[in-house]
């Protein structure tokens, strides 16, 4: 499993993504939008602290018990007094702004980058691109194969697919999002327990975020 990278204008980049996801079947390389070069310089940086490869990462997610890890995060959570109702929120109605890529865009102003990269995989599907990039286990970001457990789980619940990767953030397209309040809510949770900065530095309630993801083809992840 390797990992290359490709440099395009920034007003081009998901045009050229998109050419590329088409390509996969043919090609085998997954892309995935990166952004500028300092944010290739931080996830190849990253990966070097992490000496498992990516068949021992893949191999180790496919262990992972989801339940199991999210009762320990929330466990955790509680020993210093974290309660389920200080983040669910009442219901904010519906949202009809749900996000888009991002990447390509410098976070303050909007403006797109002059130039951005996109990363190239040889892998199977995209939920394996977290163990390519030895992706995670800094801060509070899950550890790789953590990461691919969650997201081979929505791949199949929700058909989504990883299309970004930069220092800190991920990014997925979804091609069947929840299509009523309860899945809404009960994802977001499962997103909570992931990436709880999306809510405690971000749309700040559980109702919230699942008020975004209804419905909608896009998803954000998020870690200080």
């Amino acid at each position: 499993m390797t990992f290359t990278s490709i440099q395009v204008p920034g007003t081009e980049a998901v045009e050229r993504l998109n050419e590329l996801r088409e390509q996969f079947a043919k090609t085998g390389k997954y892309p995935f939008l990166i952004g500028p070069h300092e944010e290739l310089t931080r996830i190849t940086e990253s990966a070097e602290f992490n000496q498992q490869s990516p068949e021992e990462i893949i191999l180790a997610s496919q262990k992972i018990d989801l339940d199991e890890w999210v009762a320990k995060r929330r466990a955790e959570l509680e020993e210093y007094g974290f309660s389920p109702d200080d983040v669910q929120g009442e219901w904010p109605g519906a949202i009809t702004e749900k996000g888009s890529l991002s990447l390509h865009k410098d976070i303050l102003t909007g403006r797109v980058h002059p130039k951005v990269f996109i990363g190239q995989v040889q892998v199977e599907t995209s939920w394996q691109i977290p163990a390519v990039l030895k992706y995670g286990g800094w801060n509070d970001c899950p550890e790789a194969e953590v990461q691919c457990a969650f997201h081979r789980k929505w791949q199949t619940e929700f058909e989504t697919e990883i299309c970004s990767v930069a220092g800190d953030v991920i990014e997925c397209t979804v091609n069947r999002p929840p299509q009523d309040q309860e899945t809404a809510l009960r994802l977001a949770w499962e997103q909570y327990w992931y990436c709880a900065d999306i809510v405690d530095q971000g749309c700040e309630t559980i109702s919230n975020l699942a008020a975004t993801l209804l419905k909608s083809p896009y998803w954000f992840f998020w870690w200080d």
